[in-house]
């Protein structure tokens, strides 16, 4: 099995694709800054951003995590969800206080329903790059249910299965989303759930089958630029999840230098704080100073650095408040 220490390495990945993606995936965004390179007419960091996204790629780490703490014994997912929010409420109320100051009371907190969607996490219209906190929760909660099913079965009939419901899903979603879907949460947070099992199966039966470490250490780098220009050249946001899949083991598997490993280490330590945070700065709050930078990867640069020191604060925070509750974390995955 993966150590803690490499997923965490993989949740380093994750995140700094988490922050690529929410800066260069909108044209809109795209036309503030200087671009220098194109392909065919597209600014290659567009291009660059198809191959960041990071959802799928959480999700399968979730599920490899889970299965091995599931499999070590600890079933203690209710816990793990308060400890969740927690951690989301900190950062909720730190830059909710500054919004207020930053946009208004109007948006920041609102009316006493808004307050009570986003602090559920049930609409987080507050930073909607957290969308999928209340889907994955619904996940991670039923995961003991859903390692069940994995075990008694056919690797290939859960993939079948799963995989035909998140073709399914995929499709309601994109046809029905912006007529209903989107505003009516209680059809939503069901699809959404549905759709999340496949990413969660595969990282599960990653663990389960041990692929990681089946595959030997290789000079595998070209193979990993091959899939990422591929990925960019379909351009399918449905194949994620097999993307995230293979990305996450020719990574795992490929020889890298000791620098690299520390540096993504940390940054997986602190991926959850940065994922709340994020946004706040290059969307919601101060996206005429990140914007404002003009080179992308200053911007880039910019906006990692101050995730990175506001997560520090946050972790250190959200330290003292599980310990204060008496919420610490088992040392598995």
């Amino acid at each position: 099995m993966m150590s803690k220490s490499e997923t965490s390495v993989l949740k380093g990945v994750a995140i700094l694709f988490m922050l690529y993606l929410h800066l260069f995936n909108q044209p809109a965004n795209v036309a503030l800054c200087e671009i220098y390179l194109s392909i065919g007419g597209e600014p290659l960091v567009s291009i660059l951003a198809r191959c960041a996204n990071p959802v799928a790629f959480f999700i399968i780490l979730s599920g490899y995590g889970l299965y091995i703490s599931h499999s070590n014994g600890h079933n203690g997912n209710f816990k793990r969800i308060v400890r969740l929010y927690v951690h989301y409420w900190i950062a909720l109320l730190i830059f909710v206080t500054i919004g207020y100051f930053v946009r208004g009371g109007e948006v920041y907190p609102g009316s006493w329903g808004k307050i009570l969607e986003n602090v559920t996490a049930w609409n987080t219209t507050y930073n909607g790059e957290m969308w999928f906190l209340f889907p994955y929760m619904m996940v991670a909660l039923a995961s003991k249910w859903v390692f069940s099913v994995i075990n008694r079965l056919k690797w290939w009939k859960v993939l079948v299965a799963t995989g035909l419901l998140y073709l399914i899903t995929n499709i309601v979603i994109s046809r029905y989303g912006d007529n209903y879907i989107y505003s009516h949460r209680l059809f939503y947070m069901p699809l959404q759930y549905i759709n999340f099992l496949f990413s969660f199966c595969i990282g599960a039966m990653m663990a389960k089958y041990n692929i990681v470490n089946k595959c030997k250490k290789t000079e595998g780098l070209p193979l990993l630029f091959i899939l990422v220009a591929v990925n960019a050249y379909i351009n399918k946001g449905i194949v994620y999840p097999l993307y995230s899949a293979a990305f996450i083991v020719l990574f795992a598997k490929i020889r890298r230098p000791s620098w690299l490993d520390t540096a993504l280490n940390e940054l997986g330590k602190r991926s959850t704080s940065m994922w709340f945070v994020h946004s706040y700065f290059c969307y919601y709050l101060f996206k005429d100073f990140i914007y404002g930078l003009r080179f992308p990867i200053v911007i880039f640069a910019v906006l990692l650095t101050l995730c990175y020191l506001t997560a520090i604060a946050i972790d250190w925070l959200n330290g003292l408040a599980q310990k204060n509750l008496l919420l610490h974390p088992n040392k598995s995955h």
